[in-house]
């Protein structure tokens, strides 16, 4: 099996240790592979994921599978659209040109959804953004959608895990405005475990699917949570305004029917180890 990750982050790297595992083919895509950890059975290559040409380079070779992982580009204004519009566009012009179709996995966000009022969605729910983040990874999506082979977008919620300790740092600074909004998550090793599942278990994957855990959670009592492990007093004054980045109960319905088991299957378990670690 031969796999290509366009992006080579964290949830790329883990899923290229997964992968090699099991003896695949993996080669990873990013501006920079000399910054990137080295691991064994993965080549690393450098190439401009907004360049056409260099996209066409790339699929010169047959692959059986293409993981997409992007991120906001660095510096540019419209962020969003450089980093995964114009990507998107660019491989939807190069498959367009190709006989052999990989199946695509693409991770987006459920920033997608722009829902308020703590309703519970799934894949079927409107996706409607306000945000211009929201509507450039919603775009993102319908060219990846609009690709000739198969495809199965991942609109992921909270990632966190090793090295993701946003929440901690800002509790330790005292920079935290509890709310009365709720959230969703995922452990980061979940993301990259349920990638792998659909590559090697999942025999017809659906085109779309919510990657979170079994248990939304109110943003304030995860804050109140990592401040008594933490042994920190949080603030005391709840806001009843929605967060900009809405208020909705994701279902994961979907992930479990693909027999998928969570490793971490809520917050308490998943910041657990992360907590010891960043107390070290």
């Amino acid at each position: 099996m031969k796999t290509l990750l366009l992006g080579y982050g964290d949830i790329a790297d883990r899923v290229a240790q997964r992968l090699s595992a099991i003896k695949s083919q993996i080669t990873g895509v990013c501006r920079t592979p000399g910054n990137k950890p080295v691991r064994p059975g993965v080549d690393l290559i450098a190439a401009d994921l907004n360049s056409e040409q260099e996209l066409y380079q790339l699929f010169k070779q047959k692959w059986d599978n293409v993981v997409i992982t992007l991120t906001p580009k660095k510096g540019a204004e419209d962020s969003y659209h450089q980093g995964y519009v114009v990507p998107c566009r660019q491989l939807q012009q190069v498959l367009s040109q190709q006989t052999h179709q990989p199946f695509i996995i693409y991770v987006s966000s459920t920033g997608v959804y722009a829902q308020r009022n703590g309703e519970w969605i799934d894949e079927n729910s409107v996706t409607e953004p306000t945000s211009d983040s929201g509507k450039a990874l919603l775009q993102a999506e319908s060219l990846i959608d609009a690709l000739p082979g198969r495809t199965s977008i991942l609109r992921c919620s909270g990632i966190y895990g090793q090295g993701r300790d946003f929440l901690l740092r800002q509790l330790s600074q005292g920079n935290v405005q509890l709310r009365d909004s709720w959230t969703n998550r995922i452990h980061q090793d979940d993301v990259a475990g349920f990638i792998v599942h659909l590559l090697t278990k999942v025999r017809q994957p659906q085109p779309v699917y919510l990657v979170n855990d079994d248990e939304p959670v109110k943003q304030y009592e995860v804050y109140q949570w990592l401040a008594q492990q933490l042994g920190i007093e949080p603030p005391e004054t709840i806001n009843k305004d929605v967060d900009p980045r809405g208020s909705k109960r994701c279902l994961n319905n979907a992930l479990k029917n693909s027999d998928y088991q969570l490793q971490y299957s809520n917050f308490r378990e998943g910041y657990a180890p992360v907590i010891k670690q960043w107390q070290r």
